[in-house]
């Protein structure tokens, strides 16, 4: 399905500006795009860097990022044509470390190849709509889903004005004296499915700021789709003064997944709240670096992977 996409013939490279928005979660403005193919991957890794950021700096990220096994990378530059010659020279010395099946341009709806010689079909420039495209369909089947632009993304963790009045209203009933809840069994009740209660998200609340539960939960976040949506979840419907630690969680699991734009997005909120607290630190170091989780070479790595025998949240 994605062999026409990734390695685009002639009649075909549409299809690269179709596949991206899906493999990212949203439609990019002003990035510079990294579509790479894993053999051990049944869909390529879907890279995204501000276009604006300097030559060097593009190529120290992306020779961090892409992996080891990697076949080869196709680049796709969104913006205007005056970075036609940092696409260029991004992928004239990333070729020193990977193959670079083409270079493309897209600016106002048009795709241009930039790879010198080619005649493929968009060697001219050719109008591509990335909603219209086969790709797109088939990959909106499989339930990835393009929000139309990274404020999209941050609305996925803006304030839900009802909900932090609930769970504000729960709070207000719980003695802060007594001990904190169990983050494992209230993290066992998200992985069955259930939406947590205003009465249950307020207890979690609570928990994260103890500190040895605070680790516990990062310790079993390793990107799941029921601990994704959990921390997005509850950093929605957190009262402010109990966002940071669940918007640090869902950073740190959205960075787990590989989407960095909504790790940055759950990081804004983390950091409006508590600049200075650690562990928002910490996930910011990882995130702010454009370090992949499968780069990561450090003890709690091998940790959050393999947790304890006994509770498995």
């Amino acid at each position: 399905m994605l062999e026409s996409a990734f390695l685009p013939r002639k009649g075909d490279a549409d299809q690269l500006v179709g596949l991206v928005p899906h493999m990212l979660g949203y439609h990019p403005t002003d990035a510079l795009i990294a579509v790479i193919n894993r053999p051990d991957q049944p869909l390529p890794q879907v890279i995204s860097l501000p276009l604006s950021e300097p030559t060097g700096t593009l190529l120290t990220h992306l020779t961090l990022r892409i992996p080891e096994k990697a076949r080869g990378t196709v680049l796709i530059g969104y913006g205007p044509a005056i970075h036609r010659p940092k696409i260029t020279a991004v992928s004239e010395v990333l070729e020193f470390f990977t193959p670079v099946f083409g270079r493309f341009l897209y600016d106002d709806g048009v795709l241009t190849c930039l790879t010198p010689d080619c005649d493929c079909a968009a060697a001219g420039g050719v109008p591509v709509d990335p909603r219209s495209t086969r790709i797109a369909a088939e990959l909106a089947l499989t339930g990835r889903v393009a929000l139309p632009s990274g404020e999209e993304v941050h609305a996925l963790v803006a304030p839900d004005d009802i909900g932090q009045a609930e769970i504000q209203a729960a709070l207000d009933t719980i003695d802060e004296a007594a001990p904190p809840a169990d983050v494992e069994s209230l993290m066992r009740a998200a992985r069955n499915g259930e939406r947590l209660t205003a009465d249950q998200v307020a207890r979690m609340c609570l928990a994260l700021h103890d500190r040895e539960q605070l680790v516990t939960a990062w310790h079993y976040t390793r990107g799941r789709h029921w601990q994704h949506a959990l921390w997005l979840d509850v950093t929605r419907r957190a009262p402010q003064q109990h966002v940071a630690a669940p918007a640090s969680l869902a950073a740190w699991s959205a960075w787990r997944r590989g989407q960095d734009a909504l790790a940055v997005a759950a990081l804004d909120r983390a950091r409006a709240i508590a600049p200075g607290d650690g562990f928002t630190r910490i996930v910011g170091y990882l995130v702010d670096a454009h370090l992949p989780a499968h780069r990561l070479r450090w003890p709690l790595a091998k940790q959050l992977d393999a947790p304890p025998t006994g509770s498995h949240p």
